[in-house]
């Protein structure tokens, strides 16, 4: 293990740190140019630069790295894996209930698609945008530029989160070493900028600007906007490797960057219209241009394999239809792509950029997603604490207070921004938090619906007693592990005959990440010739029958398992007469998921040939 953890802390500083080490491009200047700015006084930059430095602080190393970080669910992070530890462990097929909790968590994981798609335009086209500085004739090409890149970015994708880190570790490795070595070289120039390290600074900035400084707060939190995806892709790296990437490499480096920007604008006010690029000399600019557009793809990989694994997350917990997923790594199995997520992230990530056109522009709109993700993160983490850690209120809720602390003002700051842009997050969050809604109400009434048409056991016993037999083993998939599925009964009153062998399979999702292959299969035996298996996945494994079936022959070897035919349910919804069925806009909605959805013949790997499906009309 300790042999591995230099390469991986080298791989997540190319997937992990790419967004938050890329924010100096941006983040600082927008304090002063954005929607809201702050007045240009040495005072103010002073302020800022504390406010900066702090947040770095409280909100990366303490919260996220201290604390987040160790609130894995066996290796997971991001917000579904943080719910996951509080749900219950799932005892049917049935997919999780929606609650108070899981509601505000789905939110805070639909907010993250709106950032993954925000990200990877803000940081290319700001990396762009440096040639402006070295030459207004390069304008025009900004654009074509930006799109030409991130269309290259998404392509590469298929290759994998392991092979791309290992390619843009260097190069971070690089990009940090160059913006640190200039900050400090500014700072030399005007050391008088450190004394932004005392916090105080902070809070006379608050006093010195009343409403206004709670507004510029929508520009300081683009300072750590990639925290979520840091602890998003925890399952990439591990704990371990990206402790160590941020406190030896990235939070020295950007604390230098930034005091060195406050330090340039300190003794040139109009260098704020720029202030990353102004730290370098003319000749300098064009070779920082090219490292900054390496950077900026880097970051935006941050947020793409964050949206990766969260999606894999969703799918499994019964809150969104079947994508593929393509395992991309033989020794690390975090390490997905989801080809479907990631040509609509390079669809829409593409648009922002041709309708947005500048990082200026760009900045009304990031920020907000990423806010109420991490406001969403900070009281399930409480939830936690209480609900599972045991912790004293007290204590807990003094941690949550310090989060607080940060979130709420980052959030007040961020809701302006929905005139100027901050709305094309929040439209994508509430799309995609109604799609999770609507999936997971209909699902769980699709398969309610299902076993209600269940057979108790020993009333079909004795319905078949005098059937004849045929040769072979049949499976029939049921979301109900009690009863006789309707997909039985069906096939034995059309048929007239039952097989040498019947196997009940029922696939069940646990609350956790993994479930070992050792633990994967309990067979029960509830009459002769009558087998009930539960198989039992964790959340960010996929279920596959061919696994299934090495299980069953592990646990029962003399169970002939030979040729199976499978038999399911094939639903086809019919809008219901009851009180509690779907509103017409979701069942019209969750008939249009459950078309497009990867069929569950594909997603369990069965074979076609000897795979049977019985339509069934299902009323929601």
């Amino acid at each position: 293990m300790k042999r591995n953890l230099s390469p991986l802390a080298l791989a997540a500083l190319g997937v992990v740190f790419g967004d938050i080490g890329t924010s100096p491009l941006y983040a600082f200047g927008l304090c002063f140019t954005g929607d809201f700015p702050a007045g240009v006084t040495r005072a103010n930059i002073i302020g800022i630069v504390s406010l900066i430095f702090w947040a770095l602080v409280i909100v990366v190393c303490v919260k996220y790295v201290t604390f987040m970080l160790r609130a894995d669910n066996n290796g997971q992070g991001g917000t579904m894996a943080l719910l996951a530890l509080i749900i219950p462990k799932l005892r049917t097929g049935l997919p999780f209930a929606l609650t108070g909790l899981t509601a505000l968590a789905l939110f805070g994981a639909a907010a993250l698609y709106g950032d993954g798609a925000i990200t990877p335009a803000i940081s290319v086209i700001s990396a762009i945008e440096g040639l402006d500085v070295w030459t207004k004739a390069a304008h025009p090409w900004i654009v074509p530029l930006s799109v030409a890149i991130l269309l290259g970015l998404f392509l590469a994708q298929s290759r994998g989160t392991g092979r791309i880190g290992a390619l843009f570790g260097p190069i971070m490795i690089i990009w940090f070493v160059a913006i640190a070595i200039a900050g400090a070289i500014a700072i030399a120039a005007h050391p008088g900028v450190l004394i932004a390290l005392n916090p105080v600074y902070s809070w006379e900035f608050f006093l010195r600007n009343g409403l206004r400084s709670f507004l510029v707060m929508g520009a300081v939190v683009l300072c750590v906007t990639g925290v979520e995806a840091l602890y998003a892709d925890l399952a990439h790296f591990g704990r371990r490797p990206i402790t160590i990437a941020w406190y030896v490499v990235v939070l020295p480096a950007l604390a230098l960057n930034y005091f060195g920007q406050g330090a340039v604008a300190l003794m040139d006010p109009k260098t704020l219209e720029n202030p990353f690029f102004s730290l370098y000399p003319h000749w300098a600019i064009i070779p920082m241009v090219l490292l900054a557009t390496a950077a900026t793809v880097i970051a935006s990989q941050a947020l793409i394999t964050g949206v990766f694994s969260l999606t894999q997350q969703v799918v499994q917990l019964g809150y969104s239809p079947r994508f593929r997923v393509v395992h991309t790594s033989r020794h690390y199995v975090g390490q997905i792509y989801v080809p479907a997520v990631n040509a609509a992230l390079a669809i829409v990530c593409i648009l922002l950029v041709i309708a947005f056109r500048s990082s200026a522009a760009l900045g009304g709109a990031y920020g907000l997603a990423v806010t109420m993700t991490m406001l969403t993160t900070s009281i399930i983490y409480f939830a936690l604490t209480q609900q599972r850690w045991k912790w004293p209120l007290w204590l807990g809720g003094l941690l949550l207070a310090l989060f607080l602390s940060w979130d709420v003002p980052f959030l007040v700051g961020n809701l302006p921004k929905i005139r100027s842009g901050g709305w094309v997050p929040l439209v994508v969050a509430v799309a995609i938090w109604m799609l999770f809604t609507t999936w997971n109400r209909g699902r769980r009434k699709l398969m309610q619906s299902l076993s209600s048409h269940t057979l108790p056991v020993d009333v079909f016993i004795n319905e078949i007693q005098r059937t004849s037999t045929v040769s072979g083993t049949a499976f029939f998939l049921t979301p109900d592990p009690e009863g006789i599925p309707f997909v039985l009964q069906h096939q034995w009153l059309r048929t007239h005959i039952v097989y040498d062998t019947i196997v009940l399979l029922t696939v069940v999702t646990e609350s956790r990440p993994f479930v070992a292959p050792s633990h994967r299969v309990d067979i029960t035996q509830i009459a002769e010739r009558l087998y009930r298996v539960k198989a039992h996945y964790g959340f960010m494994q996929q279920p596959n029958i061919d696994q299934i079936l090495v299980a069953c022959k592990h646990v029962k070897p003399d169970l002939d398992l030979s040729k199976p035919t499978y038999f399911l349910a094939s639903p086809k919804i019919s809008r219901a007469k009851s009180p509690d069925r779907l509103q017409s806009w979701q069942w019209s909605l969750y008939r249009w998921m459950i078309r497009n959805a990867r069929p569950l013949t594909d997603s369990l790997g069965l074979p076609p040939n000897r795979t049977v499906e019985f339509g069934v009309d299902v009323p929601l």
